[in-house]
Order: C-alpha cells, then structure tokens, then sequence
C-alpha cells in the first residue's frame, strides 16, 4: 500500500516516527512537505533515507491570538502547498494521511474524493491553542472532520477537541506525541556523568542547583508569568537555585532584563541548542519547568522525562493531561494565578524526593516512544482502508 503523509516539515523529533511507519510490513511511505524548516526554527535534520519530498508551497506568516486566561499572540506559517496534487499524482497512494486543518488538507481531500482513496486526518491541538480559530475556520474544520475516513489526535485535550467538531470516537484515534527514549537515554549516559554536569555548571556560573526551561522565547511559553510568580518565591528559598533558559527568540530581552535585576546567578541565559545538546542540559538539572500558556502538546516535558527529571508543567499545554501526574513525576499548574504558581514552584523547590519523582517520570517516558505515535496512525490507516470497502 502506497501511503502519502503530508506535513508541514521534517523536525527531527519526528523521524523516528515516521521510519516505524516506513517499516509497516506491505506499506510504501513518502513524506510531502512544504518547506525545509519554518522562521522560527533552526533544527538541523537528517531524514535517515527516508522517502521525503518537498513540494511547491507558498509560505505565509500570519498572526494569530487565543482566547480566555493567559490569551496570547502568536506570529505562525501559514504552507500553502500549491504543488502538492501535482505530487499526489504523481506518486499515486492508496491512502492519504494529512496533518492540520487548513488548505493541505483541504487539497487532499479533494484529491481523495476525486481517486476514490480514504483520508485519515491528523490534527494536534491543546484546548487553548483550538481558541485561534475563527469562525470562518471552525466552519472550515467541522467541513474536513466530517469527510475523513478516520480522525486522529495527539492526546486527551486534541480529541477532546476532535470530538467538539464533531467526530464520533469510532472514526477517532489516539497518537501522542513522543520522544525516542532510547535515543535520549544514549546521549544522557554518554554527556550526564557528575563530573560533566559540575563542568556545565561551572561554565554556566550556575548556582549549586538548577530548574530548567527549554524552548523558544515566545509569549505562548509563559515566560512573564514564570518570572513574575518566581519573584513571589521566597528569597530563602530561591537562594541555591538558578532559574536557566535555553533558547532563542523575540522575547530575549525580558529574561535579559530580569537577569540583570537579579541576584548573580539567579537568572540565566543560554541561546537555543540542538536536540542533543540540550540533553546535557536536562542532565546537569534537577527539574524542568515548562509553563506554557497553551502548547499543543510540550515535547521537552516527554525529553525531561527521558532523563528522569520531574517536571513543574502547565495544565494548559497540551501534554498535561497525558504526561503528567502530581506526586509521582511532577507538579500541575495554573501560570496564570502568579500566587498559586509561586506556591508550586516554592514546593518544587524545597522538594526532598526529586529522585523519587525523576524515576517516575523516567517510567512515564517509557510509555511514550515513537511506536506508540506510530501505532495510533496504523490504527487510523487500517480504519479508513476497511471504512473505504464497505
């Protein structure tokens, strides 16, 4: 069976999932994206021989904002693959699997429909993150949900949010997002050793223990509010801990000015790495704080997890339902209540049983390997093919 997967692009975070689906037995996967990278990212990718092809897009930037508590703007890519029946055609499948809910999957439909071959959806959105839409476009995902042969979510808040639209729990599937575990448990034995944690602290001119947050400056990771509830936390009890980020972006100059304003070593800065690199990262940390104020799912939480380190997350990224479980692998938060999160944090900071709570999250990433997202797109395949014979 010919299958064609459409996608925006290839990160890396993806690869192992896409090769488990390459070796279905009977399967011939080509992947179809619309560009490299995005303007926001800077992954290198090696696709490992997959069958990637890029298609003609047009590419556009677009702002957008949700709605509610913690509502925040957010600049994203809008691919328009022009391109993409042109390379559908030519490639000829006998099932479609398309990621989002806009023109690409609107295409594919339609060349679905006119080929008389099944559609499998695959749409990843937190609670918060569905609130961008307007009408216009719900109206437009209500219309693609009700076509597709199958429906797939990646988790409990994305198919909570399928089923909002409409679709029945028979046509929808589950694919979580994941990590390669082993992957990361590779590079954590080789760069984790005590000796090479003590070097990174000493360069980063760390204090004695560190919490971490991982991913790009932007107003949807919460980082105003991390800072203003961290301020709140007791002097004390902040004293041994520096609060470090890594990565890049517009909102830079915030957590330069609040580094400045602090006490040395309290607020540190590191620029965006790659994937493996910040496994060392994760390593020389005692816990990540991820307080996203409405991610699609949160992939550094499964990556945190990999390295057995306890996370404090957001209840309203969209892995917290899934990933996360106060007393055994970290802490539930709400970023937009600045004293009930400067609570959480002063908690998690005065912790006694991290080690505890790190072999629980270890256990947890268990569960959440690149078979896994494999298994639930399989599952939605064979679905629609036998939906399609009927």
């Amino acid at each position: 069976m010919r299958v064609a997967l459409l996608t925006n692009i290839v990160p890396p975070y993806r690869v192992p999932v896409y090769e488990a689906l390459a070796a279905t037995p009977e399967w011939t996967l080509r992947v179809l994206v619309s560009a490299d990278s995005e303007f926001d990212r800077s992954w290198p990718v090696d696709a490992r021989g997959l069958d990637v092809v890029r298609v003609r897009s047009w590419s556009i930037r677009r702002r957008v904002r949700t709605r509610g508590r913690g509502a925040f703007d957010q600049w994203v890519t809008l691919q328009i693959p022009i391109g993409l029946l042109g390379a559908l055609r030519r490639f000829g499948p006998d099932l479609v699997i398309s990621s989002e809910l806009g023109a690409r999957t609107l295409m594919a439909l339609l060349y679905c429909k006119l080929m008389r071959i099944p559609l499998v959806i695959w749409s990843y959105h937190s609670r918060i993150s569905a609130t961008a839409a307007g009408p216009i476009r719900r109206a437009l995902r209500r219309t693609l949900l009700s076509r597709a042969d199958a429906v797939v979510g990646m988790g409990r808040q994305a198919r909570e949010f399928l089923e909002s639209l409409g679709v029945p729990p028979g046509r929808l599937f589950d694919a979580p997002n994941v990590c390669d575990v082993d992957a990361v448990e590779e590079v954590r034995t080789r760069v984790g050793t005590e000796s090479r944690c003590q070097s990174l602290r000493r360069e980063l001119g760390s204090r004695e223990r560190i919490a971490l947050v991982a991913g790009r400056l932007i107003p949807m990771k919460g980082l105003g509010e991390l800072l203003e509830a961290w301020g709140r936390v007791p002097a004390p009890v902040r004293r041994e801990w520096s609060l470090l980020f890594v990565g890049s972006g517009p909102l830079f100059s915030l957590i330069r000015d609040a580094a400045n304003a602090s006490a040395p070593g309290e607020i540190l800065h590191v620029p965006a790495v790659a994937p493996d690199d910040l496994v060392r990262f994760y390593a020389a940390s005692e816990l990540l704080v991820f307080p996203s104020l409405g991610d699609p799912w949160g992939l550094v939480v499964n990556e945190a997890f990999a390295c057995a380190r306890p996370a404090l997350c957001s209840q309203l990224a969209g892995c917290a339902d899934d990933l996360v479980r106060p007393d055994q692998n970290g802490w539930l938060v709400d970023p937009t209540d600045a004293d009930a999160f400067a609570r959480v944090i002063e908690e998690a900071l005065t912790a006694t049983d991290l080690e505890r709570l790190g072999a629980g999250a270890r256990a947890t990433a268990e569960h959440f390997h690149p078979e896994r997202m494999a298994g639930g797109l399989r599952r939605a395949a064979v679905h629609a093919v036998a939906a399609g014979r009927l």
